[in-house]
């Protein structure tokens, strides 16, 4: 049974010691939207977009607030995982763009951890790289069906991440999660979940332009959703 590395201890010790550096670049995360209650016998898979390098280890937060006991993965380019080994340990897996033999193994690897421990989170950005958090379209691609699918029965969460400087130099997270899907074992379609994550973020820049300077101290309670937009959001059907 495939085991993909992942270790606590690996986690506790980038928290010691790479934690004041990314705080460095990203001083604070705002949470909105969390569901209060999750299946606890299938994996969750995280679906946002991607806007930094920091993108992961952000969304971790995710993770300990859901699952604080399962284990966290990140689905990210073979060639980052080679020049940062110690990824691996914090769950990065890896996959080769344009291969489909990277892309098998993925998903090999995916479904038999699934089988092996079903209260894993993983988090994939099917952007493919890194975009504004304006860009539309998304531009999400076919991957995440098939990693869907690899997971199945999976609870999927879209979820938008957008960063603002604001009156700071290092910026803020602000991260909004949409309603929950339920993949049973049929496809999910990629511009579902697109729909879905893009109105997570048009909710977050109608909350920005709405507040301004004074969004931080206005950013519900995090198990609270964004106020909609009806201009500017597009719900998932």
């Amino acid at each position: 049974m495939k085991r993909l590395p992942y270790s606590s201890l690996a986690w506790r010790l980038f928290d010691v010691a790479f934690g004041p550096r990314m705080r460095l670049g990203v001083r604070a995360v705002h949470l909105a939207g969390l569901p209060a209650d999750l299946p606890e016998s299938e994996p969750i898979l995280l679906v946002a977009n991607h806007v930094s390098w920091w993108d992961g280890f952000l969304l971790r937060r995710l993770q300990v607030d859901l699952r604080p006991r399962g284990s966290f993965h990140v689905v990210m380019l073979e060639r980052e995982l080679g020049r940062r080994p110690f990824l691996r340990l914090l769950g990065g897996v890896g996959l080769s763009p344009g291969s489909a033999t990277s892309l098998r193994g993925l998903l090999r690897d995916l479904a038999q951890a699934r089988s092996a421990r079903p209260d894993r989170v993983v988090l994939f950005f099917p952007q493919g790289r890194i975009w504004p958090s304006h860009r539309r379209p998304l531009g999400f691609q076919g991957g995440v069906r098939l990693v869907a699918r690899a997971l199945a029965p999976v609870t999927v969460l879209p979820v938008g991440l957008h960063l603002e400087p604001g009156q700071h130099p290092a910026s803020t997270a602000f991260v909004s999660v949409g309603p929950q899907l339920q993949v049973l074992g049929g496809d999910l379609e990629p511009s579902r979940l697109e729909r879905a994550v893009q109105a997570e973020l048009d909710a977050i820049l109608g909350f920005l332009s709405t507040h301004g300077e004074a969004s931080q101290d206005r950013w519900p309670s995090a198990g609270d959703p964004l106020p909609r937009n009806p201009r500017g959001s597009t719900e998932a059907q």
